[in-house]
């Protein structure tokens, strides 16, 4: 064999051993990868609302208000027993390499079995003991069992998002909506009782769970395991992050809470009717920025400041970007999602939802940040931030909610969504100054949106028309201003060496 021929066998050897994290191809798979998150997300959230009018009509109020009171315990467990597993095995898992991985992840689903079979055996056990219906006691057993095997699907599915295969991430997370929305429906046409709808998640679950495994063949072994050791490690960091992942929840909301108390019940309503719209666009950010997480997390585990720097303000531009154009959108769309989404007699929603629009461009740069802290493992500093956050929230609503309602609200939530915004980035300065992000796209953004809202301002036209044609302009300034990344063009058109 030649000199060139073997020169030319150990590179391709050394290009194969290069972890996906560490290649050149790893910024546009995830790029690409977050557009089909998106893109999955929008229309898994399209499925779920074909089902559920037939699942109203079908069960009635009573049995229908059963479904709902299950889902909300269930969704707790959920949380409780999340506690930032998920995106802590992401992070460990975009770190580590070899066999150390697949004992983390055997451990990490073992950790998360044992705390999900906990989590629903009490809360089914405290919906007894307090008296709740029995349809509720069941239903809470039985969808448990479902979110124990999504919960565990879930962990074993870290590989391919540390990995980048966003793509099967996406077709996964269809499959399962898919196969709910289905079943509901099939369910529905059967005339079938409230047990079978809660069946229908164990159901989804399952499939979901069967084609993880088969495309996680190959990983090495599957089966759960219980170090001691590795879990009480992974508990003892995910404690912080778990409670700044509870606070996170909770001050998102407190307005909600804290209206009931200080203001009206129409004014609540009002405030509930625009903040449901925003709560539901709001989880876009999120899904965004995971799918660049394992590389931020993989730059901070090399220390390579140079690496993550540069990701972080890529990041912070495209979120910023992406923020502003959904908060236009939905802002000048305002009176065309309530009449949709609330109906008559929320007309005052419309201003509320304006509002609270804002919070779209605060979520985008909270998740930016909040995975920056979290790929340097400063879980105390989230908590702070996420601390602030809501006693900002807690404070703005008493004080504005009383005398001016609903807008009060609103206004006190995008204030508290900002100042998490700005302490994480004090922490992010403070642990790494290197870090700091650079603010010369902020005027473009800004000039970009002021356009924007202009032209939607001076034509004339229904509100979806405008929103379509003030996103339109956004679009095309941001555009002539040079405020998109290059790398994002060179990713989408696959060009990434």
């Amino acid at each position: 064999m030649s000199s060139e021929a073997e020169g030319a066998v150990d590179a391709d050897a050394d290009a194969a051993d290069v972890h996906i994290l560490d290649s050149t191809e790893a910024g546009g798979k995830a790029i690409r990868g977050a557009g089909f998150r998106i893109v999955g997300y929008v229309l898994g959230l399209l499925l779920g609302l074909v089902s559920v009018p037939f699942m109203i009509r079908h069960l009635g109020a009573v049995d229908y208000g059963y479904y709902i009171t299950v889902s909300s315990i269930v969704f707790i467990i959920a949380g409780l027993a999340e506690a930032g597993l998920t995106n802590l095995g992401i992070r460990e898992f975009s770190v580590l390499a070899g066999d150390e991985r697949n004992h983390f992840l055997r451990n990490l689903v073992g950790l998360r079995f044992a705390l999900t079979t906990i989590g629903v055996l009490v809360a089914a056990a405290i919906t007894w003991v307090t008296g709740a219906d029995t349809q509720i006691v069941t239903g809470v057993l039985i969808a448990g069992l479902g979110l124990l095997v999504s919960l565990t699907q879930q962990t074993y599915m870290i590989p391919l998002t540390a990995d980048l295969r966003l793509g099967s991430v996406t077709a996964l997370e269809l499959l399962k909506q898919t196969t709910l929305s289905a079943l509901f429906i099939g369910l529905v046409i059967a005339g079938a009782q409230l047990p079978a709808f809660f069946w229908a998640s164990v159901v989804a679950g399952g499939v979901m769970f069967i084609a993880t495994v088969f495309l996680m063949r190959g990983h090495g072994s599957l089966r759960p395991a219980g170090h001691w050791p590795t879990w009480w490690r992974v508990l003892r960091q995910t404690l912080p992050y778990a409670a700044a992942a509870a606070v996170g929840i909770v001050y998102f909301r407190i307005a909600v809470i804290l209206m009931s108390y200080v203001s009206t019940a129409e004014e609540t309503g009002i405030f509930s009717a625009a903040f449901r719209i925003v709560e539901v666009c709001a989880t876009l950010p999120w899904v965004l920025v995971v799918s660049v997480f394992p590389i931020l997390a993989r730059a901070a585990g090399d220390d390579d400041d140079e690496r993550l720097s540069y990701a972080l303000q890529r990041v912070f531009e495209v979120s910023l970007i992406i923020g502003a154009l959904l908060a236009i959108g939905l802002g000048v769309s305002a009176p065309f999602a309530i009449k949709v989404v609330a109906g008559p007699g929320f007309e005052q929603s419309v201003e509320v939802l304006r509002l609270l629009a804002l919070a779209l461009v605060t979520s985008f740069l909270v998740a930016t940040w909040s995975f920056a802290l979290l790929s340097l493992k400063r879980f105390s500093d989230i908590l702070w931030s996420n601390l602030v956050a809501a006693v900002v929230a807690i404070i703005g609503t008493l004080v504005l909610a009383p005398s001016h309602g609903a807008n009060g609200a609103a206004l006190a939530t995008v204030i508290a969504e900002a100042s998490l915004v700005l302490t994480a980035v004090f922490f992010l300065r403070r642990a790494r100054p290197a870090l700091s992000p650079n603010l010369r796209i902020v005027w473009k953004v800004v000039l970009a949106s002021a356009l924007a809202i202009g032209v939607a301002l001076a034509v004339p036209a229904p509100a979806l028309v405008l929103s379509a044609l003030a996103g339109l302009v956004y679009a095309a300034a941001v555009l002539a201003l040079r405020a998109v990344p290059p790398e994002l063009f060179r990713a989408l058109l696959r060009r990434d060496g």
